[in-house]
């Protein structure tokens, strides 16, 4: 069986090196050098992995409440809007993911005390197996979209974490590649706390972890 280096390599180089030696077949190269073993071709988009977390009002935002890629598939009642991972942290075989970036975003009605919790008590973890690749304070991680400023008309306040701009994301100076099969998942750690009360405002957290790079799956 061919690794998924060699298979893309064959896929997008001739004896030369990239077919019609494009930047973004190179591009497409690099970023996949690495074991990844697959049966066939593969076909490569630009398109991201995410998932989604809700916490209810007065509930413990910790490691084991936070765990992305983790509670998906039917079982977990989760919309495509939601998740579009359908196995618990892992892709489908012979599918594969080379990450340049990494988006946080909670919902922006947040109150400002949950807000603070996460910005000050918790950091983002990211691993592959059992190894941590990522770990970063939370405020790195900026959504790169979504609202940004204060609505005041009905007294309403927008918690955005950055500018809604694409450079405001977290970029990766070396991409991280999830491997066919290879486990993945993410969480928020530190001192964990429990989300603001219903009776003092609380609204629940609501977020999501999304990663951007490039998806290599089998062509059919």
């Amino acid at each position: 069986m061919a690794s998924g280096w060699e298979t893309l390599r064959k896929t997008y180089c001739n004896e030369e090196g990239p077919v019609g030696s494009t930047a973004q077949q190179q591009m497409i190269v690099d970023a996949f050098q690495s074991e990844i073993y697959v049966s066939n071709r593969m076909d490569v988009q630009s398109t991201p992995i995410y998932d989604t977390i809700a916490i209810a009002v007065g509930n413990p935002v910790n490691a084991l409440t936070t765990s992305f890629f983790t509670n998906v598939g039917p079982a977990s009642l989760k919309s495509i809007a939601l998740t579009n991972m359908t196995q618990s942290q892992r892709l489908p075989a012979p599918e594969a993911f080379s990450i340049f970036a990494f988006r946080f975003r909670w919902a922006e009605n947040i109150v400002m005390a949950d807000f603070l919790n996460l910005y000050n008590v918790t950091c983002l973890e990211f691993f592959l197996g059992q190894k941590c690749y990522q770990r970063c304070p939370l405020w790195m991680v900026g959504a790169g979209g979504g609202p940004s400023g204060l609505a005041t008309g009905n007294a309403i306040n927008i918690y955005a974490n950055g500018v809604p701009m694409r450079e405001a994301m977290y970029k990766l100076a070396i991409p991280i590649v999830i491997e066919n099969q290879m486990t993945f998942w993410a969480q928020l750690n530190g001192a964990g706390f429990n989300a603001a009360a219903a009776n003092v405002g609380g609204t629940g957290i609501y977020i999501q972890l999304v990663l951007e790079g490039l998806y290599a799956r089998g062509v059919q």
